[in-house]
């Protein structure tokens, strides 16, 4: 059966290009200088969509970006044509959130409040202010309004999952304040089974996400500031948990030319688990930026302090306890321009900017020395980015473009600089201060109509840094090396009538070792029948096949995922002031794991995390 499906999508997948189709009434791609209006160049690298409050993985599949769930229903990260968690930069407003958790516990993906939010813009240009190696992820919040504004919005789920989540806004003259609060408990399998009963949870506990932002201007200065706390976040994919964590930032800026801050404090330990031994790491983040319209400037400080304690065993008769600066007091100081130019159907681009890095904690060079001969505690790196992208019209409807890129970017500061040592039975943790910054060359191909969007894309990096795993005396460690690595793909969008489909598709390999590439998502294919409207009422139908992934890193320990297919069925409507969707996911509750959704570092527990059964979501939102 599961060939069958997956001869037919992929042939679904190659043919639909020929289709002839319009754009439909739902969720919209707004391509920037979309080739139906004007004859000028398409910034083919990127796309403009409006953010509404749906399932976010459906909405970022649209631009070939998935995501992978850590957890529960916020706690996630995203992924884009192989590329991954610190290859992608997510800014809000443009400003940089770093995660303090190591594991990216607290993802810049859940720092945001839909009703605050009113647009993505996913750019695939590594060239761009801002980009990493996989581009840019740029969220934009909605501006206070000068007129009496007040929003509310209501989310619940029921099901397989208990969640409700409340957000209302309001505001007058130009200032606006916003509140948002969920609450709910971790999801159920389509077997039924708690992460109490999969997982090794003591119970089901509860978890909370609250936040308070505040937003306004006058004329060209506008300002902002923000309150977030998150409780009991489980991530049964890891050996630990987010028990808190505090967020605050505040933002001013005139002309377009932004000051903000954030400061996080993150604590993470194993306390919701049924275990014997006892672990817990406090992180803090402060990073402190500037940005404007073609420079950015900021600087990063981040600590993180672990301590692992044993019980009594016959190697260690007293138990025992282990005290690691994870994170010993790094210090990111970052800079960079970025200029755009337009000649004829080209536009080029650049950005140039310089890193350095140094730590705190300097004694913690003996650490590396496990390893390394001869670790430095301090980095210095230049990051240049460059493309060349040509884009034509074939006709009003129908256009083109290509684009090539070259880029050097940064080494993850956790690759670097990441210290945990662990139990003479399991591996520690260990940064290669001695990394080489990764160097990315790339090239891009789209074919963009009103009703269709098809993207090639084939990308080499050297000294890409992986995981790695060695061995000194009767140690284990996990730390990193520089590979080549190579990552070909299509994305693909199609909007006929009554029909939606989205594929994307990645084939990837590890050039060094001659083996694939780890957490590179299958095939996946969503197709999405809409009906029309009816008394103001939309109903859909959505079936999405993954495939199965058998490229994987063994040598890692990762593991082979079955294919699976899923049904979604809702609706949408509206009523004067009024909005409101449902939407049944998972309708036969089939038992099914996303590839990669229990594989990353060291504190992998190693389960594979199951993603929720029948779950049930109602949104309502009001404006006036």
């Amino acid at each position: 059966m599961f060939f069958l499906t997956r001869t037919f999508y992929i042939l679904l997948f190659a043919g639909s290009v020929n289709l002839i189709a319009q754009t439909s009434d739902s969720i919209k791609i707004y391509w920037l200088d979309p080739i139906e209006i004007t004859a000028k160049r398409i910034d083919f690298s990127s796309n403009l969509l409006t953010l509404q409050r749906d399932n976010l993985d459906n909405l970022l599949s649209l631009g070939g970006f998935s995501l992978i769930k850590k957890g529960v229903f916020f706690a996630q990260d995203i992924y884009a044509d192989g590329l991954k968690k610190g290859d992608i930069s997510i800014v809000i407003d443009g400003e940089r959130y770093p995660p303090a958790c190591p594991n990216r516990m607290d993802s810049p993906i859940s720092r945001l409040n839909p009703l605050d939010m009113e647009s993505i813009e996913l750019v695939k240009n590594s060239a761009n202010l801002q980009s990493g190696l996989g581009g840019i992820v740029s969220f934009h919040r909605s501006e206070a309004s000068n007129e009496p504004e007040l929003k509310a919005a209501f989310s619940g789920m029921a099901g397989a999952s208990t969640v409700y989540d409340l957000s209302v806004k309001g505001g007058i003259k130009a200032n606006q304040l916003s509140l948002h609060f969920a609450n709910g408990t971790p999801f159920k399998n389509g077997d039924g089974k708690t992460f109490a009963d999969l997982y090794g949870y003591r119970d089901n506990y509860n978890f909370t996400l609250g936040e308070v932002a505040f937003q306004g201007k006058n004329e060209d200065l506008k300002y902002g500031a923000s309150f977030t706390y998150t409780e009991n976040i489980t991530f049964p994919y890891l050996q630990m948990d987010e028990k808190f964590n505090r967020l605050i930032s505040a933002n001013i800026s005139w002309k377009g030319n932004k000051i903000y801050a954030n400061y996080t404090s993150h604590l993470m330990n194993n306390s919701l688990r049924v275990s014997p031994m006892m672990m817990e790491t406090d992180a803090r983040n402060l990073t402190i930026g500037a940005t404007g319209a073609f420079y950015e400037a900021y600087f990063r400080k981040w600590n993180a302090d672990n301590v692992i304690r044993m019980p009594a065993s016959q190697m260690a008769p007293m138990g025992m306890t282990i005290n690691n600066a994870m994170l010993p007091g790094v210090n990111q100081y970052f800079a960079s321009v970025y200029h755009k130019m337009d000649v004829a159907n080209f536009t080029f681009s650049g950005k140039a900017g310089v890193a350095y890095f140094n730590m705190d904690k300097e004694e913690t060079v003996n650490f590396y020395k496990n390893l390394y001969s001869d670790p430095k505690t301090t980095a210095f790196f230049p990051v240049i980015g460059l493309s060349a992208a040509y884009s034509n019209t074939i006709s009003p409807t129908l256009g083109y473009g290509l684009m090539l890129e070259a880029a050097a970017e940064l080494p993850e500061t956790e690759a670097l600089f990441i210290a945990v040592k662990r139990a003479p039975t399991s591996s520690s943790w260990v940064g290669n201060p001695t990394l080489h910054q990764p160097l990315k060359t790339g090239a891009r191909a789209s074919l963009i109509s009103t009703f269709a969007r098809l993207e090639l894309f084939s990308t080499y990096i050297s000294n890409y840094v992986y995981l790695d795993k060695k061995k000194a005396g009767a140690t284990n460690y996990v730390t990193y090396r520089n590979i080549g690595a190579m990552m070909s793909g299509v994305n693909f969008v199609l909007e006929y009538k009554f029909v939606e489909l989205t594929a994307s598709y990645t084939y990837a390999e590890n050039k060094s070792d001659t083996s694939p590439l780890a957490e590179i998502p299958p095939l996946k294919v969503t197709t999405r029948l809409v009906s029309p409207k009816w008394m103001d009422m939309t109903f859909y139908l959505r079936h999405t096949y993954s495939d199965g992934q058998t490229r994987t890193d063994i040598n890692l320990g990762e593991t082979s995922t079955p294919a699976y297919n899923k049904l979604d069925f809702g609706f949408t409507g509206e009523f004067k002031s009024l909005k409101f969707s449902m939407e049944i996911e998972n309708l036969l509750n089939i038992n099914y794991y996303s590839h990669l959704s229990y594989f990353r570092d060291p504190f992998k527990s190693g389960m594979k995390v199951y993603e929720p059964g029948t779950t049930v979501r109602i949104n309502v939102g009001y404006a006036i």
